[in-house]
């Protein structure tokens, strides 16, 4: 079952998903997808075509996926969209006071996009999913407030927005009367959210705040490599490129080395998915435009190696194996300061070199 099928219904039974997942795994292609089957109804059909020469001229369609959730089922379904960064704050959300521009001035009631949300799918027949990108880049806690508790899916409202013995309530400012109102969430009320885990520079999420979401993780898929270019995959390494898939083979392969090699020095959140290799597109189908892709693919590659052990050389080396004689990389001992360092030293990178550097790579033995 597709990615997007599984939190579809991840997300009818526990109405708030995280998405986890190293840097370059899909996540931001995978909310696309999810989003577009939330208001496709899950259901929604290709239109037969002619096949040439098949036994059936016009073969029948299947259902894409035979999905029958009940937050499927709703007339009206709407997608919200937001990313969460540092400047993000609670009336962003919910409400709050926000100055009002314009020839009078003064201020006004702000209605946040997680208030909107939920007041749409309290109405009738109706169903919304918010989507909050980079959950982990903004004050995730002071954005949420008081309804950390509340978004959780036994606290909810009643199908009907009846009241529950265990809906849970929170205080906002009313953006109909200006005071303060007791609030709660729809049970028509769905979030899906994303974080990158190999983020270094924003700190943990809240162990509290976290247990409010089903997580599901995305790991590099290099299968969705092969299938991008054409490629069947083979246990056998070509030693020289022919042609441009014996480039990608290699550098594709390369690729897994590398991750293998981090999750044991850094963690498998740390690791590099398959984007790395789909964000662009080859000029072509010749070796030099394949070797240009992948030469420029290395330098996101390299980028992101340094970053996880900056300042550790010998790490680096290791991982990107510049012990090897193919490799243009180089581990050199110098002098400083009376003591013994191990610096990483490289020639330029090329299109003449970078099939034999990430041959280098996905040939070791260890």
């Amino acid at each position: 079952m597709e990615d997007k099928h599984k939190i579809l219904e991840l997300l009818n039974r526990k109405r708030n998903v995280l998405l986890m997942g190293a840097p370059g795994t899909g996540k931001s292609k995978v909310m696309n997808d999810v989003a577009r089957a939330f208001e496709d109804g899950g259901s929604k059909l290709k239109q037969p075509s002619h096949v040439h020469g098949a036994s059936i001229p016009i073969p029948a369609i299947a259902m894409p996926n035979g999905l029958e959730l009940p937050m499927l089922q709703k007339k009206n379904r709407k997608v919200f969209r937001t990313t969460l960064h540092q400047n993000s704050k609670y009336r962003d959300f919910l409400t709050g006071i926000v100055p009002e521009f314009g020839s009078v001035g003064g201020y006004k009631i702000n209605e946040g996009i997680l208030y909107r949300a939920n007041e749409f799918a309290k109405q009738a027949d109706s169903a919304a999913l918010l989507i909050i990108d980079e959950l982990n880049r903004g004050p995730a806690i002071e954005v949420f407030g008081g309804s950390i508790v509340a978004i959780e899916n036994d606290k909810r409202l009643g199908e009907d927005n009846s009241v529950l013995p265990t809906t849970q309530f929170f205080e906002i400012i009313d953006p109909v009367s200006g005071g303060m109102i007791e609030y709660a969430f729809s049970p028509n009320l769905y979030i899906l959210s994303a974080m990158n885990q190999a983020d270094a520079s924003v700190a943990p999420l809240d162990v509290a705040f976290m247990r409010r979401w089903q997580s599901y993780k995305l790991e590099p898929n290099y299968e969705v490599l092969y299938n991008v270019f054409n490629m069947i995959p083979s246990s056998v390494l070509p030693t020289v490129f022919n042609d441009a898939s014996d480039v990608y083979h290699v550098a594709f392969r390369a690729l897994e080395k590398i991750n293998t090699l981090i999750a044991i020095g850094r963690g498998s959140e740390y690791q590099l998915g398959q984007g790395v290799f789909l964000s662009t597109k080859p000029k072509d189908d010749s070796k030099d435009a394949a070797l240009q892709f992948v030469l420029e693919a290395w330098a996101i590659i390299y980028s992101h190696i340094e970053e996880l052990f900056f300042g550790d050389g010998i790490s680096i080396g290791y991982i990107i194996n510049a012990s090897s004689p193919l490799s243009p990389y180089e581990l050199v001992e110098v002098s400083f300061a009376g003591e013994t360092k191990v610096i990483l030293k490289s020639n330029s990178i090329t299109t003449n070199n970078i099939f034999d550097l990430y041959y280098s790579i996905a040939g070791r033995e260890q």
